[in-house]
């Protein structure tokens, strides 16, 4: 048996079972969102931006996120702004309906990170997003 484990599957088995919960949450809120859409809306509540960086603040690449701005736009939760100094880009900028949603969502997302949080201490915590982060500055140098 090699050294080093399976870390795909340990890291594909939580993001399932926190994903799960959290469409379990939004549905008994009422709130007709999937875990990617609450991404994408929650980092455009911290202002309007550029789809590329929304891709990129958010880890997803480009595809998914022009996919799921799709989405929220026939919503009305969110809206494309043509940029006034370049007219081929475009800000995605949320709507009044989609702050409303992020507000009825919230409290899904706080109480779904608090039961992933259970029986962790603070320097667990902060160890598994250093490990997370080296993981992930591991793979990002292999790429170039």
């Amino acid at each position: 048996m090699s050294q080093y484990k399976e870390l795909g599957s340990y890291i594909d088995r939580t993001y399932k079972v926190v994903r799960q919960d959290l469409i379990n949450r939004f549905k008994q809120a009422g709130v007709k969102l999937t875990p990617e859409q609450w991404v994408i809306l929650s980092k455009l509540g911290e202002g309007d931006m550029y789809q590329t960086d929304l891709a990129n603040m958010s880890f997803r690449d480009k595809p998914t996120v022009s996919r799921i701005v799709d989405l929220l736009v026939k919503n009305k939760l969110v809206e494309r702004v043509r940029d006034k100094m370049d007219g081929r880009k475009y800000h995605v900028r949320i709507t009044p309906k989609g702050n409303n949603v992020i507000r009825k969502a919230r409290p899904a997302v706080e109480e779904s990170r608090k039961l992933g949080w259970t029986n962790l201490s603070e320097q667990e915590y902060e160890t598994l997003i250093n490990t997370l982060d080296k993981i992930f500055t591991n793979y990002s140098e292999e790429r170039g």
